[in-house]
């Protein structure tokens, strides 16, 4: 079987109309097609007719290019060519498939097509054409004996009346149904030219990723009204409040010395360096700090935006809203100037007078890593601090009821998390497109989220419960719909004919410019004109914007390959 191979699937009508998934056949190829995520042709939720899993095309490894679909226990069905299928059945390039009754089709093919799979041509006898019968009519004939006679009149009955009117209503009726078949002709060619020429989607699945190719016309736009409508269901508001603490469970504090300065007590945040020579905050458990320090808590609590990627509650969002630990840190304002600590010989801290810490000097302090003890010990697997969430709760648009969050998995590489709610609903997704490789410069995008500085919405809900009767007052999200262009694309490593590769602190993001995003809105789906989402808002100000390639999500979700 040759590795060229490749199975297309046209989608001929349905949700997916005009798109081609093309697959590189191998002896181990599986095709699942239906409803859920995890097929490898996934329809939407709407497509109703269509099971969770509806059937799977795979090659017969033991038969030279013989592939087989087989029914998944379907619902309503599985039909090859208008004829249901009960058992494991070939596939023949040109077939038919259709999901359901009623359900989409697909047409099966095969690039480059073998010779089992092409129709012999049908040898058409060609039919005979009977000769006419010419009659002639003669007037003033002459007779046998030479005498001229005149023709005698033929008279037409009754019946000969009645069949002539009949013929005439049949030939009428056949010019008629000529005319209808022509018209028919003539709107099918129409309609199909039309079909033909618009934006055909190839999808080319292969081992540990797929790539999206539009071919065609691609002018049409949906426009961010309606991006709204179709997505406002799957853009969540998230609430997460969170602390550090040691793998004991211990919370740990940022100290605050006293210093009397004048004849008052001032309290100053205490910094000290780590075995990298950084300076971090001096950190410590309740019960061990200085004699006379306060301390505070590090954590916090925010807001962000995610967006559902899964029907089964898989939602997205950005690390720094779903891990705070794991990024930069916020101090306060009154954690500025501190004061600079060194351990001495006696486990002890002494001043570094003259040394005062600003912002600057601890702006890419990352309280996972704090003391520098997690990186010392990621080699033997050992973690001595880690963040928690004392909470985390979902809403969805217009909805009043908090869904809590379970286990976030951060992004090793990006500003990326995904984690799972437990909701009995199935739930709606957005649909996912990587296509940072194709993307230009000024295609248009659309966020959607719920930024800090919109005005809040409040329902009071009145308690039904004996055993509670207090009323409730509870923040309803709206999301916020922004719009924009791509202003430049970041790469964090290319190289070209002439420069073998450069390196951009900053990573890969889409630069923008939607500048009426704000906090909060971190996490959302960006969208392109299609209504895909192709980036991860991430971070902003008020002159410029920037959004995360959806293909770090992509990787936590299992179908992205880290190695090549």
């Amino acid at each position: 079987m040759s590795s060229q191979t490749q199975i297309l699937l046209r989608h001929i009508d349905g949700s997916k109309a005009g798109q081609v998934e093309k697959f590189v056949v191998s002896n181990d190829l599986e095709i699942k097609i239906g409803r859920g995520q995890a097929n490898n042709i996934a329809y939407d939720l709407a497509d109703d007719s269509i099971s969770r899993e509806h059937c799977r095309i795979k090659v017969n490894s033991l038969l030279p290019d013989t592939y087989e679909i087989t029914d998944l226990q379907s619902k309503n069905g599985t039909f090859v060519n208008g004829k249901a299928i009960t058992e494991k059945t070939v596939l023949f390039a040109g077939d038919i498939i259709r999901l359901g009754k009623e359900g989409p089709t697909l047409e099966f093919d095969l690039d480059p097509k073998p010779a089992s799979h092409i129709k012999k041509t049908r040898v058409i006898d060609a039919p005979e054409i009977p000769s006419k019968e010419t009659k002639v009519h003669a007037t003033g004939a002459t007779n046998m004996t030479g005498i001229k006679t005149t023709p005698v009149k033929e008279t037409i009955g009754k019946q000969t009346m009645q069949h002539i009117i009949q013929e005439s209503e049949k030939k009428g009726k056949k010019r008629m149904a000529v005319i209808s078949i022509a018209l028919l002709l003539i709107l099918g060619t129409g309609a199909w030219l039309v079909y033909a020429n618009k934006p055909v989607k190839e999808i080319i699945h292969e081992k540990g990723k797929d790539s999206v190719v539009v071919i065609g016309d691609t002018s049409k736009k949906i426009s961010p009204v309606q991006i709204t409508k179709d997505n406002s269901k799957n853009v969540v508001f998230i609430e997460i409040g969170w602390n550090l603490k040691m793998t004991n469970g211990e919370q740990l504090y940022h100290v605050k010395v006293p210093v009397k300065e004048a004849g008052v007590i001032n309290y100053y945040a205490a910094y000290t360096t780590n075995s990298l020579g950084a300076i971090e905050p001096l950190l410590c458990a309740k019960g061990e700090e200085p004699a006379g320090a306060i301390l505070d808590p590090i954590g916090g609590f925010g807001t962000g935006t995610g967006f559902v990627v899964d029907p089964r509650g898989f939602i997205v969002t950005n690390r720094h809203v779903a891990a705070p630990w794991e990024t930069t840190y916020n101090f306060k304002p009154d954690d500025f100037p501190g004061r600079l600590y060194t351990l001495n010989s006696k486990g002890g801290f002494t001043h570094v007078a003259g040394r005062v810490v600003m912002p600057q000097d601890v702006e890419t302090w990352i309280p996972a890593n704090a003391m520098n003890l997690n990186l010392l010990n990621v080699e033997s697997g050992v973690t001595v601090i880690k963040g928690e969430s004392t909470y985390m709760d979902v809403t969805f648009a217009n909805n009043s009821i908090r869904i809590p969050a379970g286990k976030v998995t951060p992004s090793p590489s990006h500003d990326v998390a995904i984690f799972k709610i437990e909701i009995v609903e199935e739930l709606s997704a957005v649909k996912l497109l990587n296509n940072y490789n194709e993307i230009e410069t000024g295609s248009e995008v659309t966020v959607m989220g719920y930024p800090g500085m919109s005005p809040d919405q409040y329902v009071a809900t009145a308690s039904n419960d004996f055993f509670n009767r207090n009323a409730k007052v509870v923040k309803v999200p709206v999301p916020t719909v922004s719009t924009g262009i791509v202003g430049r694309l970041v790469k964090a490593n290319a190289g070209t004919e002439k420069v073998a590769g450069y390196f951009n602190a900053m990573g890969d993001y889409y630069q923008l410019t939607i500048n009426s995003t704000g906090p909060g809105n971190s996490g959302g789906p960006m969208f392109d004109n299609q209504g895909n989402v192709i980036g991860i808002y991430s971070a902003g100000n008020a002159k410029m914007s920037f959004a995360i390639p959806i293909k770090y999500a992509l990787e936590l979700m299992g179908r992205e390959d880290v190695i090549n």
